[in-house]
């Protein structure tokens, strides 16, 4: 009886530890960018006197610093594991299944997210088209979510839940549900208005939790579906947000 009361409680440390893994990402993410806006607030100007062009540039680039600054932390604690990226499935390229699943839920949010550009007097077509400044934003914007979140909320995350014994289940909700929380930079928009961001955003990262499950923890299908998401109709709105261009 005693011997098995030793892996018992490793069990039990062990699923522990994934929840509060979860909170340093759910809560740490937010935390983490509002220290650096305030850190950039401080040193540049721009922030709040720039161009539109500046002041959206300055919001995103906050993004990109926190979120690359978690994946070259996380890329030290594997390699003190002796594991890397490439256990987690990073550059897998998944099953049909898999694709399907994760670029449908794309396109669903696109969709949504298309609707308000009519109300800003912008076309459609800048979404899928855009040029100059809006297509940096667009790449830089896509191609760090796309990475990053996908790497730390769907290959990082549900891996630590499944390594602590808990079911497929629980490995896509837990995970899903941090990744809305990490999106608490827009309260300052409102609770209401945060609350109807976080939620949809939860769901979208459980269905790409489940494409990761799908592709055999593959997750190049997430990441591309991600950044199509996240580089399309979703800039223009942030710049609306941030601006205040968008019409009520």
């Amino acid at each position: 009886m005693d011997a098995g009361i030793p892996a018992v409680q490793t069990a039990s440390s062990g699923q522990r530890l994934c929840w509060v893994k979860s909170l340093i990402l759910g809560i740490g993410f937010p935390a983490a960018i509002w220290m650096v806006s305030r850190l950039i607030s401080f040193s540049i100007p721009a922030t709040v006197h720039g161009s539109d062009e500046q002041r959206y540039l300055l919001r995103i680039l906050r993004v990109v610093i926190v979120e690359w600054g978690f994946v070259v932390a996380l890329w030290f604690v594997l390699r003190t594991r002796g594991t890397s990226f490439k256990d987690l499935g990073v550059w897998r390229l998944g099953t049909w299944r898999a694709w399907a699943v994760a670029l449908l839920f794309a396109a669903l949010s696109i969709g949504s997210n298309l609707r308000f550009l009519p109300r800003a007097h912008v076309p459609i077509s800048y979404a899928f088209l855009p040029s100059g400044f809006h297509l940096f934003a667009a790449l830089l914007t896509g191609i760090t979510a796309g990475f990053c979140e996908e790497v730390l909320f769907r290959a990082f995350l549900m891996t630590e839940f499944a390594k602590a014994g808990y079911g497929k289940v629980m490995q896509v909700v837990a995970p899903g549900l941090a990744f809305g929380l990490a999106h608490g930079g827009y309260l300052n928009q409102g609770f209401v208005p945060w609350l109807g961001i976080a939620l949809p955003t939860a769901f979208l990262g459980m269905m790409w939790g489940v494409a990761y499950l799908l592709g055999r923890r593959s997750l190049v299908p997430g990441m591309v579906a991600h950044f199509l998401n996240d580089a399309t109709a979703l800039p223009w709105v942030l710049f609306f947000m941030v601006t205040g261009h968008l019409v009520q």
